[in-house]
């Protein structure tokens, strides 16, 4: 027995020991309400608490932790004892997340209680936030569609205009050619000749 203690880690006062300090904090902590509410984990998507579970841990301490989520994870998955007790393992979890233990489990324990009442085992929150997620993509391509399209509308409109300022000085350059040309040869043709010296030389003989 000595020797099966030694291997296990602990020894069986050590064990007692353990045990009556989680009491004695059991009974002086306060834990949030949320706690009252059992939660069957049998009945909880794991895979997607998992996934939160990691999250929250990196944004609280900062890296990944593998070995603390495994943990954390190890007291939810625990076949023998389906329906965990959060006070004990916020009690066993402060030694790693300090100060955010309770705003940790008070949020997962939320979560576990919302996945258990829903019909596939995902928190109602959860879902909710992925369907404002896609909407708020869904939104910003049809944001983004509309300003192409308007910038191609106002392409378009400056190619005409510049199509038409050009179109518009070729056809006054050419008028006005035409027209200095055909009017110059009509005044000419309508002007009386001058008939130069030879005209005043036969006005001096005839005097």
């Amino acid at each position: 027995m000595v020797l099966a203690g030694f291997f296990k880690g602990t020894s069986a006062d050590q064990d007692r020991r353990f045990s009556d300090k989680e009491l004695k904090l059991l009974k002086t902590m306060k834990f949030p309400s949320e706690f009252e509410k059992k939660v069957d984990m049998r009945k909880v998507n794991m895979s997607v608490i998992r996934a939160w579970v990691v999250n929250k841990i990196g944004e609280l301490i900062g890296l990944e932790d593998e070995v603390l989520v495994e943990y954390a994870m190890g007291m939810l998955e625990n076949d023998s004892d389906p329906i965990p007790d959060p006070r004990k393992m916020q009690i066993n979890l402060t030694g790693f997340l300090t100060k955010d233990t309770p705003e940790f489990m008070s949020a997962l324990w939320k979560l576990l209680v919302e996945a258990q009442e829903s019909a596939a085992g995902v928190p109602i929150s959860m879902v909710e936030a992925k369907k404002q997620e896609m909407r708020q993509a869904k939104a910003s391509d049809t944001r983004a569609i509309e300003e192409r399209d308007r910038r191609a509308h106002l392409d378009e409109i400056r190619a005409n205009e510049r199509d038409g300022r050009g179109g518009g000085r070729g056809g006054r350059g050419r008028g006005r050619g035409r027209g200095r040309g055909g009017g110059g040869g009509s005044m000419e043709s309508n002007r009386p000749r001058d008939g130069g010296w030879g005209g005043r030389g036969g006005v001096s003989s005839c005097v």
